[in-house]
């Protein structure tokens, strides 16, 4: 049969998926359609402390509850799940993505389930995240800011840069760490770019001389001199019209520039960083001259968002005037398993949130609709196959929402999508009859 393996080398089909098990750093198991664990590999043997000959032949729930059980609940639903926080075990905590297998006729024959331990990082992250925001006051630093300031900062390291990620990944974060880590002594400006009129933002950038302003005599500043002796932050310097990027490029490679207007060049002294969500979007003459560095989403950062999720927590409770909520276990879990598609945006409102709510110990239910809708809980009905990954969409959309008191515009950005996504996302949940029944708290 095509695709089915039965034999490689002369090895039966059992030892090849053993094998190909036993290799992945992740727990895996497969049970039967009764529930028998057929496949048990050596990470959920480490994970469990259960050898393989012990479970192989036997019911799961022989060694798990019921309702603890990921498989079963793909063995009644035919459902996917897809990284979802799960708590098998009182002192296990894991990420894990499970689905059924189907024989040729397209009937349930078992399930096989995938589990990413995350222990260690929801007991000792709430902790260390604690100690390490304590440490740093309010620069914060991360494992990944480091890596990206290494570049910035070492010796015959790039001057200049292209910093490239999504809104709310620590763009500014870390343009505002390497210029005191070099210790400059000009000022730290950073200015938003905006798709103004080219003759505009030619004069913001470069300034301007003579009588194009107020008379033969005046001169008008721009920010490349203004920031001189230090870093001049362009925020989505995409977004300035292409004629203005190229003549920056130009700028960049021949070390000075000229007012517009003006009848000589003067030094570029300053350092530049610029910002933009991919390379692609910016003009290639200034993609071209300046070397780009990347910083990942939240969600390839997981290790890392107790210690974001905790910086906030603090930020928030200090503005409050009160003490910083501790993280439950299993609030610490779900926070480390939530992808975060809206980055820092949406984490920021989460954890002002939870300083409002919670007093003494985060719990689950403080956490918004969303992260909790991670949690995976034992399914008693069959559902569509993508069902779970379109209730987790819908329930975020109508939180941000909530949260931006019917303003789509922030209610998109909160999201990190564009506002004419947001409209055709409320239309796609039927979620934009409920916005036009009730009056925005504000003109969008």
């Amino acid at each position: 049969m095509p695709g089915e393996i039965t034999r490689i080398s002369g090895l039966p089909s059992d030892i090849v998926l053993r094998a190909l098990l036993d290799v992945v750093d992740d727990a895996e198991t497969v049970v039967d359609r009764a529930g028998t664990v057929v496949a048990w590999n050596r990470a959920a043997e480490a994970l469990y402390g259960i050898p393989a000959e012990d479970i192989v032949g036997r019911p799961i729930t022989d060694f798990f509850a019921l309702e603890a059980l990921a498989v079963h609940s793909v063995l009644t639903t035919g459902a996917h799940i897809d990284h979802a926080y799960h708590r098998p075990r009182p002192d296990v905590h894991v990420l894990i993505s499970a689905a059924p297998v189907r024989d040729e006729h397209g009937e349930i024959a078992g399930a096989i389930a995938v589990e990413r331990d995350m222990t260690v990082l929801v007991r000792m992250g709430e902790e260390n995240a604690r100690y390490l925001v304590q440490a740093q006051g309010d620069m914060l630093r991360t494992q990944t800011v480091d890596r990206v300031l290494q570049t910035l900062t070492a010796p015959g390291g790039p001057r200049h840069a292209l910093v490239v990620g999504a809104r709310g990944t620590g763009k500014r974060t870390v343009a505002e760490a390497s210029h005191r880590l070099l210790r400059l002594q000009g000022p730290f400006l950073a200015v938003r770019a905006e798709p103004r009129a080219a003759a505009l933002m030619d004069v913001a950038l470069f300034g301007a001389d003579g009588s194009l302003i107020l008379s033969p005599d005046a001169r008008r500043e721009g920010w490349l001199e203004r920031a001189a002796g230090g870093t001049l932050l362009l925020q989505d310097v995409h977004l300035m019209p292409s004629a203005v990027q190229a003549k920056l490029a130009l700028a960049i490679e021949e070390h000075r520039f000229r007012p517009l207007g003006g009848h000589r060049d003067l030094p570029l002294r300053c350092r530049i960083l610029a910002t933009a969500p991919t390379a692609d979007a910016v003009d290639p003459a200034l993609a071209r001259a300046l070397p780009m560095v990347e910083l990942p989403p939240i969600a390839e950062r997981r290790d890392e968002s107790l210690l974001l999720f905790h910086f906030w927590l603090t930020r928030w409770a200090k503005e409050r005037g009160v003490i910083p909520p501790r993280l439950s276990e299993e609030a610490a879990g779900l926070i480390q398993a939530y992808p975060w598609p809206g980055n820092l945006a949406e984490m920021v409102q989460a954890a002002r949130r939870v300083v409002s709510m919670a007093e003494g110990e985060v719990r689950p239910e403080h956490l918004p609709e969303a992260v909790r809708a991670l949690h995976l809980k034992p399914a008693r009905r069959r559902v569509p196959l993508a069902h779970q990954s379109k209730e987790l969409e819908r329930a975020r959309i109508r939180e941000a929402l909530e949260e931006s008191g019917g303003n789509k515009s922030r209610a998109a950005q909160l999201l990190g999508i564009s506002r004419a996504a947001l409209y055709y996302k409320l239309k796609q949940h039927g979620l934009d009859d409920v916005m036009r029944s009730r009056p925005p708290a504000s003109r969008d």
